[in-house]
């Protein structure tokens, strides 16, 4: 009975999993724009943010215990598991590491977009770029093939 519970709760994970659209492909917070604006940051506003920082806060450490029981003690077990990370790939992009701020305007739109990027752009250039999400920062993703701004 619990193992069929366990496999359907798998099943039902793996296919909600599967069905939600990749970042770069959710046409919800993805859209093609043009940029209108570059602004480059000079050595001493880097060095103005990167004294400004309070600690580079990318470093973590996690600690998890784990234990399973089973019906009439036929399964018993534990796991313990320490992790330790440094840097995250998920973080905005910096000013103090290099970031450049670009302003970009979505296709057939008005509103204007502030992305932080390590990207190499220039004004007219066409991106797609993520922006909206509730829990994603602006950012840029590489245009597919075929895709531009017209």
């Amino acid at each position: 009975m619990m193992k069929t519970i366990i496999a359907a709760m798998l099943l039902a994970l793996l296919a909600a999993c599967q069905s939600t659209p990749r970042l770069e492909e959710d046409a919800r917070y993805v859209r093609l724009a043009n940029v209108v604006d570059v602004h480059e940051f000079t050595e001493i506003e880097r060095k103005q943010a990167q004294a400004s920082r309070p600690g580079d806060g990318s470093t973590g450490v996690g600690i998890g215990v784990g234990v399973g029981t089973g019906t009439y003690g036929s399964f018993r077990g534990m796991s313990v598991g320490i992790g330790h990370t440094i840097g995250s790939r998920d973080e905005p992009p910096q000013i103090a590491k290099g970031a450049n701020r670009f302003t970009v305007q979505p296709l057939g739109s008005s509103e204007r977009i502030e992305v932080m990027s390590y990207g190499h752009h220039k004004e007219g250039d066409c991106v797609k770029v993520l922006a909206g999400h509730p829990t994603e920062f602006p950012r840029f993703f590489a245009l597919k093939p075929g895709e531009r701004c017209e």
